[in-house]
């Protein structure tokens, strides 16, 4: 099953991992939790709808929690995957809206020898309710913390490389003019060393330039231009850097000219 927000599912699996560890008392409190992340999740609540349309919550409840004359308990879960995952969902809302009492629940129907009544009702209940969902919604039920950060760093990685591909294709060749323009602010910047005087003209054209180099490497052509154009009134003064000023011009009015060149011929 397709889900629109796969980490919502994926965190609700951590929940019931985390819920099957048993390191809890009272059952009631710890479905608060458990229940708020099952309903973060849109994808689970219209999958789970599905499932508990026309389930007739009180009979197959009826049926699958009695007891006999004798008053033993008879548990008979069901075997159709969609009716469990149902029941399921009305024992939480049962448990959460006071309709069944938890420890009564418990003690009736989930009594065992070799294990508490508690850790019968994970490993007959949630377990298999995780299981259910990691099976339709193709998530692995081992899945850890670490999966979901890695996965999260994939689909960024894949994100920023579908992002450049895309620059790529509306800005050809732009990395080679960004070099070349990062290039010639360097030399600008060596010839800046040679003037004997310090002064706040100067220091705004070292800032511009230095300004160019971060915005190239930011890959923001746009603030490299805006930048171009400040430093040709701030470097006026200065003549040993004009030609390399007026590169910059040309470099940038060049680059625009054949995008819109590539532009017309499409």
């Amino acid at each position: 099953m397709e889900a629109k927000n796969i980490l919502d599912v994926q965190k609700f699996v951590l929940e019931c991992n985390d819920m099957l560890s048993g390191k809890f008392l009272d059952l009631s409190k710890r479905l608060e939790k458990f229940l708020t992340v099952m309903t973060d999740s849109e994808d689970l609540l219209d999958f789970l709808a599905d499932c508990l349309e026309d389930f007739d919550d009180e009979e197959e409840f009826s049926k699958a929690f009695s007891l006999d004359k004798s008053g033993n308990s008879r548990v008979a879960i069901p075997s159709d995957d969609k009716k469990r995952l149902a029941l399921t969902v009305t024992i939480f809302n049962g448990i959460s809206n006071g309709k069944i009492n938890p420890n009564q629940f418990l003690e009736t129907y989930f009594k065992d020898r070799k294990t508490t009544v508690m850790q019968n009702f994970l490993e007959k209940i949630i377990r298999p309710y995780r299981d259910l969902i990691c099976k339709y919604f193709e998530i692995s039920p081992n899945l850890t913390e670490d999966d979901i950060k890695k996965q999260l760093d994939e689909e960024k990685q894949a994100k920023l490389e579908e992002e450049q591909k895309a620059a790529a294709e509306q800005f050809p060749h732009l990395d080679e003019l960004l070099e070349e323009i990062i290039k010639v602010c360097n030399q600008i910047m060596s010839l800046l060393k040679f003037e004997k005087h310090r002064t706040d003209v100067l220091d705004d054209v070292e800032f511009i330039v230095n300004s160019i180099i971060k915005a190239c490497e930011a890959k923001d052509l746009m603030v490299v231009n805006g930048l171009v154009i400040g430093l040709n009134y701030v470097s006026k003064k200065f003549k040993n850097i004009k030609n390399f000023v007026k590169d910059l011009n040309d470099m940038i009015y060049n680059y625009y000219e054949y995008l819109a060149s590539g532009t017309e011929e499409e």
